[in-house]
């Protein structure tokens, strides 16, 4: 004898996020008073900084797509509009090979990243020098 179940389709559901942890928002305090003059983004989609280097459509073009279409930067530092640099916070999410990939990727576009230890707490001032060193 044959039975057929049936499940219902249940339509997808979700909930709040936020932007930053609690250990995000805490170090982005310290970007602000490090580059008050500055434009801070959080959470950037990195293909807003990036493009695959090939024909649209291309078989090289979606694999290189696909290599960075789910991955974001902590923070985008700017300057009227201009990117001056990426801002890493590493913490335990962090995966080491992952994102030196990442890194990679953007400075062949021109970037300049700079990381910064989630454990370490550097001061606003250290953290100015650094952006603009």
């Amino acid at each position: 004898m044959l039975v057929l179940v049936l499940v219902r389709s249940r339509k997808p559901r979700y909930r709040r996020q936020p932007v930053m942890t609690a250990n995000e928002r805490e170090f982005y305090g310290r970007l602000v008073a490090a580059c008050p003059d500055c434009q801070i983004w959080p959470q950037v989609p990195i293909l807003a900084l990036v493009r695959p280097d090939a024909k649209t459509g291309t078989r090289a073009f979606w694999l290189a797509f696909r290599a960075i279409s789910n991955t974001r930067v902590d923070w985008v530092i700017a300057r009227d509009m201009e990117v001056l640099v990426i801002v890493e916070l590493d913490d335990r999410s962090h995966d080491p090979r992952k994102d030196a990939r990442r890194d990679q990727i953007l400075r062949s576009c021109g970037y300049r990243v700079i990381r910064f230890a989630s454990h370490r707490r550097p001061t606003p001032q250290q953290i100015r020098e650094a952006v603009f060193s």
